[in-house]
């Protein structure tokens, strides 16, 4: 299969292509990895949560720049904590750009190429 037409199955795994969309299951995968990752059960993430996601997803903290773009660009709260809706525009923006990447994403968190989880996330509920 080509690349192309990898990125499109990905695309199309991932967002509705009549609507836009991104689908229930993607929707479904997002909020359980916010949940995940929002310690204290407050609906939002803090400066360490966000920085527990980033080095869960990434291998590293984000750069101050890219806290200061993420509060810049999506929803946060008047403490700078960054809404549910927030993250999920975060990644509504990423998914519809570069699926590929929100896939890395997932699988980072546990989940399968068809968006299943497949592995135990135990160790993040330390």
């Amino acid at each position: 299969m080509s690349q192309q037409s990898e990125d499109d199955a990905v695309y199309n795994l991932m967002v509705d292509d009549a609507t836009g969309d991104l689908k229930p299951k993607v929707d479904k995968i997002l909020k359980e990895i916010f949940e995940n990752f929002d310690k204290d059960k407050d609906g939002k993430w803090n400066l360490k949560e966000i920085q527990d996601f980033a080095t869960a997803t990434n291998g590293r903290p984000f750069e101050d720049s890219v806290i200061e773009e993420i509060v810049e660009s999506f929803e946060v709260d008047e403490e700078k904590s960054l809404l549910f809706a927030g993250f999920y525009q975060m990644y509504y923006m990423q998914t519809v750009s570069e699926p590929e990447e929100t896939l890395n994403d997932f699988k980072k968190h546990g989940y399968d190429d068809n968006l299943e989880l497949v592995s135990s996330r135990d160790q993040d509920k330390e």
